[in-house]
């Protein structure tokens, strides 16, 4: 590779451009010890997938190819320059000589390195890792013939769905909150086999399970079919694809979309589903009916003649249709229009689009337990259930303590022609599902490593604001904040007069202690 060159960047809307220093060379993807990087000027993963920029705010951002910031050192200052001192320290520092930001690396000879996983590190002259940003991204597809095991991890490309081998239990596949949508142990072709230990996706195409001693548990039968890819799909199925991507297998387990909008349709065989997966909502035997995972709790009247289908009206009203076209059931919600269905983790909801519910099926309440809650967020001092959340009227779900100031936030933004959108509260199971796609397979990595050792950065279950529904990562026109954007902007001087803090390195994340 050649050293430090400036690229021109169009990221996020911002055009980045600055003078080359004299040692520069074209496609660095390193900043080695005595160089340096100005406004402007940035390093690239040797693929090019992953573009390190110092930004004209004097910030440093890690942009992935849909300009989505993947990571940020915080705010910075106008004209500050990053470089890698002798002793192997990479430092942001102000034009004043303030130090901005450090990854404490000084002693190890190290140089700041951009690798293709969208992981920054610095590394050692022998190659050791000293320093990471955590933003290494794990594969989606394994192409054959090759082999998962303990070590390896896939998900699906919105980070959702995770295929891993877990000690002592197995090949599993699982969803958003952890739990297991498949695993080859469960429909073993040799019952009597030990635990999988390993998923080999042969050369001629067969996709195996196999045990300690190698022994097969359990088979795709696709053998013949090869070379083959094994993909983990963002609705939560596993497919094996062939040349031409078209399945030839998969392991049927797809969550459907989270929505019905005006206009839609459910007929026999498709369904709705809760982003977890666990509930469902679609058409079986002439009715509506909604299930946990795979257990009916709720129909529509089985009195009324079958229904064939289940439509969305432009006026609101959600009702089920016979053959002829005819409604024989509905919810009575007409004269709403542009209403929603939404499937929320534990209710079927129908929004209007103020964000009131028209009308709502919920889960059992066993398996959504709900208690009083403080009425001050200073006071909420662990996670929290689904129940015990609320929506607000821009539709992220934050602790009842928080709503109204979140309310209030993103109406002033938008007076002053910022919109705001973004993501609150999340599960236990949700915060625990993350720790295991981003940290590692095992419980140690779950519930020991530090969140600076996960990829990206993940807080211990237990100890999230998310989980207590008291943070929040903004968007802005549908993207994560970023600290050079006109919404971050706003946030900074305007957030802390609704009681949010940001968390220094992730400028969408704002929570009312600022962790």
């Amino acid at each position: 590779m050649g050293r430090v060159t400036a690229i021109a960047v169009v990221t996020a809307g911002l055009v980045l451009a600055g003078a080359v220093p004299a040692v520069a060379g074209a496609g660095e993807d390193v900043l080695r010890p005595g160089e340096q990087l100005t406004a402007g000027q940035a390093l690239m993963a040797p693929g090019g997938g992953h573009l390190l920029v110092v930004q004209p705010d004097g910030s440093l951002g890690l942009y992935a190819l849909d300009d989505v910031t993947r990571w940020s050192s915080g705010r910075g200052v106008p004209g500050a320059t990053l470089a890698t001192d002798p002793s192997g320290d990479v430092r942001l520092v102000a034009p004043d000589g303030t130090l901005l930001w450090s990854t404490a690396t000084g002693g190890t000879g190290g140089a700041l390195h951009v690798r293709d996983d969208g992981d920054v590190v610095v590394e050692a002259p022998d190659g050791t890792v000293v320093w990471s940003s955590g933003t290494a991204q794990a594969p989606t597809t394994l192409d054959g013939p090759a082999r998962l095991t303990g070590t390896d991890i896939l998900t699906s490309p919105d980070g959702r769905h995770t295929l891993l081998v877990v000690p002592g239990e197995g090949v599993q596949l699982q969803g958003p909150d952890a739990a297991v949508r498949w695993a080859p142990d469960a429909v073993a072709t040799d019952p009597d086999a030990g635990p999988s230990v390993a998923l080999e996706l042969r050369a001629d195409g067969n996709l195996v399970a196999v045990d300690e001693a190698g022994d097969p548990v359990w088979r795709s039968r696709t053998a013949g079919r090869g070379p083959l890819t094994l993909a983990v799909q963002d609705d939560g199925n596993l497919v094996l694809l062939d040349e031409a991507g078209a399945p030839v297998w998969s392991s049927q387990t797809p969550i459907g979309p989270a929505t019905l909008d005006p206009g839609g349709v459910l007929a026999a065989g498709t369904t709705l589903g809760s982003p977890s997966g666990h509930l469902g909502l679609g058409m079986a035997d002439g009715v509506l009916v909604a299930t946990w995972d795979g257990t009916p709790f709720w129909t529509s009247p089985a009195d009324a003649a079958p229904g064939e289908t289940a439509r969305l009206q432009e006026d609101g009203d959600l009702v089920l249709l016979d053959a002829a076209g005819a409604p024989v059931w509905g919810t009575g919600t007409a004269g709403r229009p542009g209403a929603r269905l939404v499937l929320e983790e534990a209710a079927v909801l129908l929004v209007a689009p103020q964000g009131e519910v028209l009308w709502r099926v919920d889960a059992p309440e066993a398996l959504v337990p709900s208690g009083v809650q403080p009425t001050d967020c200073a006071d909420v001092d662990g996670p929290v259930a689904e129940g015990d959340v609320v929506r607000t009227r821009s539709g992220i779900r934050v602790h009842p303590c928080l709503a109204d100031a979140v309310d209030a936030l993103v109406d002033a933004a938008r007076a002053d022609g910022v919109e705001l959108g973004g993501g609150g509260w999340r599960s236990p199971d949700q915060q625990v599902a993350l720790r295991r796609a981003h940290c590692g397979p095992t419980d140690a990595d779950v519930y020991d490593k530090p969140a600076s050792a996960c990829s990206p950065s993940t807080a211990r279950p237990g100890s999230s604001r998310h989980e207590r529904g008291l943070a929040i990562d903004f968007t802005s026109g549908g993207r994560s904040l970023h600290s050079g954007s006109p919404a971050y902007a706003w946030m900074v001087e305007h957030a802390g007069d609704y009681g949010l803090e940001n968390l220094p390195g992730e400028p969408w994340h704002w929570s009312v202690d600022g962790s």
